[in-house]
């Protein structure tokens, strides 16, 4: 799984033909004479913004023994993203185009300016390039893109979230989760909101320290009334067992979450390897949703 690069988004069983779609005749890449590589291959049918932005690195953190963070200040007050969409990255020097997921909501753009992505270590030259040569005052050009995303608007039903990430996937879901809990709050202020359902967030990864963002999501669980965030491990069990579950997501632990949820209206949206999405898309048929109340986003 290489990480960064997005493979397929849609709802499962839906056909290609019903997403909108929207592109530019002069892209970056082809301006600039960058080759068509993975990430762009695998996106060409995406959605993609026409807004290109210049971003300076002004933060870079390790949020992980594998995952560094770094915070972008976009230049272009014309850039915008919905929660669960990711960006093309052009990196100069650099042919490949890469690709990653915010983890921030769309709300921290429109109040600072500012994105943040999170992205595991690989030899992947995009995800390298962060690790080893990223510093604070670095330039890229950004795009945003992507038709996975959350983005109720004023006078839609509510509806209950069901999020389940895995590993780095939680990236796309974390912005949802986040963008969620926001708009609670902006409905608390203004009845006319948007009003969300109860969000629940699945998010399993193999070690207790490669669970990303907790402090943030458990903060922000603990307080918004209808939010909940179940943590699994898979490959060693977490320091405390009232920190996260040791083992893998299964029927009986999605049928509950179904069940504590309303099942008629009720989204669920899930970001990880695609053995994961194959295997939890089928476990949620079994607890009774229906195929299209089922989102993924699938990462080599």
């Amino acid at each position: 799984m290489s990480m960064g690069v997005r493979v397929l988004t849609r709802p499962l069983g839906l056909r290609w033909s019903h997403m909108s779609r929207l592109s530019t005749t002069v892209t970056p890449e082809t301006a600039i004479g960058v080759p068509v590589d993975k990430h762009l291959k695998v996106t060409a049918s995406s959605t993609r913004l026409p807004v290109v932005s210049q971003a300076e690195v002004i933060r870079a953190r390790q949020e992980s023994p594998t995952v560094r963070c770094i915070t972008l200040k976009l230049h272009n007050p014309a850039f915008s993203f919905k929660a669960g969409q990711w960006v093309d990255m052009f990196i100069p020097g650099m042919e490949i185009v890469g690709g990653f997921s915010m983890f921030s909501p769309p709300d921290q753009l429109a109040q600072d300016g500012t994105i943040d992505l999170g992205i595991k270590f690989s030899r992947w030259p995009p995800a390298f390039w962060v690790h080893d040569q990223c510093r604070i005052g670095n330039m890229v050009s950004l795009r945003a893109g992507g038709d996975f995303h959350y983005a109720p608007e004023a006078g839609d039903d509510p509806y209950d979230l069901l999020l389940i990430g895995g590993g780095v996937g939680v990236n796309p879901l974390t912005s949802m989760f986040l963008h969620a809990t926001s708009l609670y709050l902006q409905h608390q202020e203004c009845e006319e909101e948007y009003k969300p359902g109860r969000i629940l967030l699945l998010y399993s990864a193999r070690t207790y320290q490669e669970l990303l963002y907790k402090n943030q999501m458990n903060d922000t669980a603990a307080s918004t009334p209808g939010v909940e965030v179940q943590y699994f491990t898979t490959r060693e069990p977490p320091p405390d067992p009232t920190l996260a579950t040791y083992g893998h997501i299964s029927q009986e632990v999605l049928q509950k979450a179904v069940n504590s949820l309303n099942t008629s209206k009720l989204k669920s949206f899930i970001c990880g390897p695609p053995p994961m999405i194959e295997s939890i898309n089928q476990l949620l048929l079994q607890s009774g949703l229906t195929q299209d109340q089922i989102f993924y986003e699938k990462w080599w």
